[in-house]
């Protein structure tokens, strides 16, 4: 296959429009592709009328890489003429766009798998701004062609950016896979607008709700979404055992300092780590401390067998798992230079 036959299938460009040449630029690891569009083609609105071509102008869109080579699509774009003015439309992009359709919808999927829109603009390499033009037309798109009825679970998440100074709150289908609604700001009125955009017939027949476990999102579904369970996600949780965990370890090392006791001193990076990553070293001494009675040991154990929970497929196996690992907590008799282990229960 040649690589213009290549570029036209994975463009999936139709007649008129074909990929005229490809262009390797080792140097600076990058391919542009040359896209045209047949000689001789007549252009005409839906409803079948002839439009004239009124000049042509070059564009360039960023494509999804090839081989980790940056992919740019070149064309010499005819704009047409009709009753309402000058218009120049390609099926590889959306207007006013310099990426492709392609590549907006992979920028958004990184989006949603990264902790923040900062993160996420790193990894591509774009600018925030860059980033967020693709987020609102993404939006419009949707808002365009997207079908709210069956629509049952959503997801309402947050993302940071300019070093985590500010936010956005989204909107997910989780069964669609697709961006529903972006509002600036992680408060509780972007919470209450996101909810506003859908319809209360929509509002009513969702049957779940993801969440974080921060305030705002719970007390907008709560109020917005009385019918729909609320649910958090397995990040969301891991994240708050682990948080339930340092705090345990950072008040059991300022109590033990004070004693004169240093055996938790410069642990803290220990328990937060996956055992399987530790060095030798690190493994001997964090194996040393898991077989002490320090409560840090003990809370890091609590999170650790709660892993077995995403394991369950049934509902009804999990409750009893989560049931018998919550009763589990209940701490054991202390000794008498210890204190009640109430603070393990309270952090996690």
């Amino acid at each position: 296959m040649r690589d213009t036959e290549f570029y036209e299938n994975i463009l999936g460009l139709k007649t008129p429009w074909r990929v005229e040449g490809v262009r390797l630029d080792t140097g600076h690891k990058s391919v542009e592709v040359k896209v045209g569009y047949a000689e001789g083609t007549l252009w005409a609105s839906e409803a079948g009328e002839r439009l004239p071509v009124h000049d042509h102008v070059e564009r360039r869109w960023r494509h999804l890489d090839t081989c980790g080579f940056e992919t740019l699509l070149s064309c010499r774009v005819p704009r047409v003429r009709t009753p309402e003015g000058k218009v120049e439309t390609v099926p590889w992009a959306g207007k006013r766009s310099r990426f492709t359709l392609l590549y907006e919808r992979f920028a958004i999927e990184v989006l949603l798998a990264c902790r923040s829109v900062s993160a996420a603009a790193e990894l591509l390499g774009l600018s925030w701004d860059q980033l967020q033009a693709i987020m609102e037309r993404a939006v419009e798109r949707g808002l365009e062609r997207r079908e709210l009825e069956g629509l049952r679970h959503v997801g309402m998440d947050e993302k940071s950016f300019a070093k985590g100074q500010s936010y956005v709150s989204l909107l997910n289908d989780l069964d669609g896979g697709r961006v529903l609604e972006v509002e600036e700001g992680n408060d509780r009125e972007a919470a209450d607008r996101l909810l506003a955009a859908l319809p209360a017939a929509v509002r009513e027949a969702l049957e779940a709700v993801c969440i974080d476990m921060s305030g705002h999102f719970a007390a907008a579904a709560h109020e917005g979404l009385p019918g729909a369970a609320l649910v958090h996600d397995r990040f969301h949780i891991s994240a708050h055992l682990n948080d339930g965990v340092a705090a345990v370890h950072r008040e059991e090392n300022r109590r033990l300092q004070k004693l004169g006791d240093e055996r938790l001193k410069g642990t803290q990076r220990l328990f937060g780590f996956d055992p399987d990553t530790l060095d030798q070293e690190q493994a001997v001494r964090f194996a040393e401390l898991q077989g002490s009675d320090l409560k840090s040991a003990r809370a890091w154990a609590i999170k650790e067998v709660f892993r077995r929970f995403w394991d369950y497929s049934y509902e009804g196996s999990a409750r009893k798992f989560f049931k018998e690992w919550y009763g589990s907590r209940e701490p054991q008799p202390a000794p008498a230079n210890d204190q009640s282990g109430e603070d393990v229960e309270a952090a996690l």
